[in-house]
C-alpha cells in the first residue's frame, strides 16, 4: 500500500495535465473553457485530472470556476522552482550529469531554476581549441565585466589584460594559481592592467570547481568543470536577465572571499 506521500507526490508530479493546471490556477479560477483553451487540451482529457484534484482537495469548484485549495496554493509555490530547475537540468541532460556542481553552495543550487532560458554552446570538432565567435564577439562590445577564473585559458591575456580599452571596468577574480601565471608569464601586462583604475584583480582559494564564469551588461557564459576536473569547452550561455543576475551574484560571492590585489 503506497503512503500518503507517495500518492501526493505522484498526484503532483506523474501527469503533465495535473501540473499544467495547478500552475495555470496559481494566477486566479479558470473555466473549464478557459483552462481547455489556454492548455490545449480537450475537456474529457482534463476532466477526470481536475476530479483526482478534487478528491485529494487540491482544486475545488466555486460555481463555474476551478481553484486551487490553500494547500495547493502553498504546494504549488514549492512547486513552481523545482520544475524550473528539472526543466533547466533536463534541456541538457547529459551536460548537468557531467559537471562537478560540488563548489556550488546550496543557496546558488537552489536557483539553478534562473538559468532558464539558457543554450549550450559545445566547440565546434574542427576549431576545438580556438574559443567561440559567442564569447569573443561580446566580449569586444562590452564596458563593463565581471568574470571569475580557475582555469589559464588561452584566450585570457588578450581579453583581460589589454590595455587599448581603458573605458571598460574589469572586476577579475582568478585562484592563487592563475594569479602565479600571470605574475610568471606576463608580469608587464599584468602591471599595466593593475595600473589602470578601472581594473581590479581579486585573488580566491583555489577550490573554484567553475572553469570560467563571465558576465556584462549583453551576456553571461558559464563553463563548469566535469567530475575528473576535465575542461571541455561547452559552455552555457544567456542573454536573458535571470540567468545573468545568477551569474553576477555568483561572482560577486566569490570576490567577498577573494583578496584584491593592488598595483
Amino acid at each position: 500500500m503506497r503512503t500518503m506521500d507517495k500518492m501526493l507526490t505522484d498526484l503532483l508530479f506523474m501527469s503533465q495535465k495535473r501540473k499544467d493546471l495547478l500552475i495555470l490556477l496559481k494566477d486566479g479560477g479558470k473555466t473549464i473553457e478557459e483552462i481547455t483553451d489556454i492548455l490545449n487540451v480537450t475537456p474529457t482529457g482534463m476532466l477526470p485530472q481536475i476530479k483526482k484534484l478534487k478528491e485529494e482537495s487540491l482544486v475545488l469548484q466555486d460555481e463555474r470556476e476551478y481553484r486551487l485549495t490553500p494547500l495547493a496554493e502553498i504546494l504549488v509555490e514549492k512547486m513552481q522552482p523545482l520544475l524550473d530547475i528539472l526543466e533547466v537540468i533536463e534541456e541538457h541532460k547529459d551536460f548537468w550529469q557531467e559537471r562537478d556542481l560540488s563548489g556550488l553552495s546550496p543557496a546558488f543550487l537552489e536557483r539553478l531554476n534562473e538559468l532558464k532560458p539558457y543554450s549550450l554552446v559545445k566547440p565546434d570538432t574542427d576549431k576545438f581549441f580556438e574559443t567561440h565567435p559567442v564569447f569573443l564577439e561580446n566580449m569586444e562590445k562590452s564596458k563593463n565585466i565581471l568574470s571569475l577564473y580557475s582555469i589559464f585559458h588561452p584566450v585570457f591575456p588578450e581579453t583581460f589584460l589589454r590595455t587599448g580599452d581603458k573605458d571598460a571596468e574589469i572586476t577579475l577574480i582568478v585562484t592563487k594559481r592563475i594569479h602565479e601565471r600571470l605574475k610568471n608569464d606576463f608580469e608587464k601586462e599584468l602591471k599595466l592592467y593593475l595600473k589602470q583604475e578601472k581594473k581590479r584583480l581579486f585573488v580566491c582559494d583555489d577550490e573554484v570547481k567553475i572553469a570560467m564564469l563571465t558576465k556584462t551588461e549583453h551576456f553571461m557564459i558559464a563553463d563548469f568543470l566535469t567530475w575528473k576536473g576535465a575542461y571541455d569547452q561547452e559552455s552555457i550561455v544567456s542573454f536573458e536577465p535571470a540567468p545573468m543576475k545568477w551569474a553576477e551574484d555568483l561572482i560577486l560571492y566569490y570576490k567577498e572571499q577573494a583578496q584584491e590585489i593592488k598595483g
